[in-house]
Order: structure tokens, then sequence, then C-alpha cells
């Protein structure tokens, strides 16, 4: 890499860092986030790619998806911004748990995924009014696209990731948490 390339690279870095993103949903504002934590919020659905965003310096109000940086690295470009939407000083975007199902006190196991979350066993759940949340022991948490099978001691579970739809196998007794929250 060269220095051009370098300094301007950690240009944008910087300035990624100092981005600023307001959302708003049916109406309601919620942010501002810097980029990076917005991010994190569109990982776990509290952002939906059909919320709004502004930041300063882009050209209005875009789809959460076509901001600059939201996917993939890069930072959007300064500029002179609209005023957000509204005045009020918005609350971040709670997703509303409709399940919950803990280790301390629900068995994981071939039973619990066909008999309590059988609705997303198996079938296309892009009409669903829900989605399904995983933590296992590592601390990682899973935006399940579907359960694909539920096996003896493990299920397969399909998840996005950057964009690509895979497969993943869970042992049960690594699953530490389970929420059904609506989209």
């Amino acid at each position: 890499m060269s220095t051009t390339e370098w300094v301007a690279r950690s240009q944008s870095l910087a300035h990624a860092a100092a981005v600023l993103l307001h959302f708003d949903r049916e109406g309601q504002a919620f942010g501002p986030y810097p980029l990076e934590e917005a991010r994190e919020y569109l990982k776990r659905g509290q952002i939906l790619p059909t919320d709004q965003a502004w930041y300063e310096g882009g050209p209005g109000w875009v789809p959460v998806m076509q901001v600059p940086g939201m996917i993939g690295g890069g930072a959007p470009a300064p500029g002179s911004p609209p005023p957000p939407p509204s005045a009020v000083s918005p609350a971040a975007p709670q997703a509303v748990v409709t399940a919950r199902y803990a280790k301390a006190d629900t068995k994981f196991n071939k039973h619990f995924f066909v008999r309590i979350l059988g609705r997303f066993l198996k079938v296309n759940p892009d009409g669903n009014p829900e989605q399904l949340f995983m933590r296992v022991r590592t601390g990682e948490e899973y935006l399940l696209y579907r359960v694909a099978r539920a096996e003896q001691d493990h299920c397969v579970i399909q998840m996005d990731e950057s964009g690509v739809r895979r497969d993943k196998r869970v042992d049960y007794f690594n699953i530490e948490e389970v929420e059904v929250r609506q989209r």
C-alpha cells in the first residue's frame, strides 16, 4: 500500500468513526448512532433494511442498505445535510421479544425444536412475522433464517452472513438462549 493510499484509508476510517447516522421507521425517529454501532444493530435486526437513514453530507433520507459503509467498509462522504425528520431525541429501536428460552429453565433438544419452534423448521420464513435469535456458549449471537434440521444431539441452522445464507451446526449443549422476536 502506497503512502497516499494509506493516508486516504486512514482519513476514511477516521471519518467513519465520526459519522453519526439517524434513522426513521414509519415516522418514528431514532439515533444518532456511530456507523459501527449501526452495523451491529442491523446484524441483530434492531435496524431493518427497510428503515430510512440520514447522515451529515448524505443526499437526504435513503434506505439503510444504500448508506455507504453500512455493508462492508467505507464511510459516508461529507457534505451539507437536510434536517432530521424529528427534533425529538428518540430512543434506540427495541426489538419486541415474544418468547425467550434460557438454558437455565429449558432443555434444548430435538423435542424442543420440533414442538416449540416447529414453525421455524424447514419452512420459508419470509412471510413469518417473527424472527429467531440464538446465543451460544461462546457469546456469539445468530439471527436465524430458519432451522434446517433438528437431530438427536444438534440442530442445523441457516443464517445470513454478509449477505450469504449458510448452514451452521450447533450442538444443543452449546445453546445458552433462544429468543423469538417480531420483525
